[in-house]
């Protein structure tokens, strides 16, 4: 994981539009939020294969409400570029039942702090800094 400093962190705005916002710059809210906290993510590795294992990865914090809905008031946390190597070979951990299977059906990731090579950190900045600036030519503070 590689922290990155960044001029929207604690920048605090509406779900509604903050929402729109990322998801207008290819970030999408990851579908593991929960109620107070979640990541919007963008793929930093869309040409290798689809596999998408290199991320920038923004935390947001519901101030007031729930993340997902029309009231909730974000903040968001400190941007970090991540590398998630998925295991190719079979989870020994994964449950076996029809009900389990329906909850465990991801392997736990090879090396979850897998080191980020270089140029996955400059498109990261990159696609942090087109973040930062689309949010200042377009976010409304509250």
């Amino acid at each position: 994981m590689i922290p990155l400093q960044s001029t929207i962190e604690n920048l605090k705005g509406s779900f509604i539009q903050l929402d729109r916002l990322f998801n207008e710059k290819g970030f999408v809210l990851g579908g593991g939020y929960e109620y107070d906290h979640g990541y919007y993510d963008k793929a930093l590795d869309w040409e290798e294969n689809k596999e998408h294992q290199a991320y920038l990865r923004i935390p947001v914090t519901a101030t007031d409400g729930s993340i997902g809905t029309r009231k909730a008031t974000l903040q968001i946390g400190k941007p970090f570029i991540l590398k998630h190597v998925y295991q190719t070979k079979s989870d020994d951990q994964a449950s076996a039942g029809l009900i389990s299977a329906s909850f465990d059906q991801f392997a736990e990731p090879e090396d979850p702090d897998d080191h980020v090579e270089s140029k996955w950190i400059q498109r990261g900045q990159s696609e942090l800094e087109q973040l930062e600036n689309h949010l200042k030519e377009n976010f409304n503070a509250e």
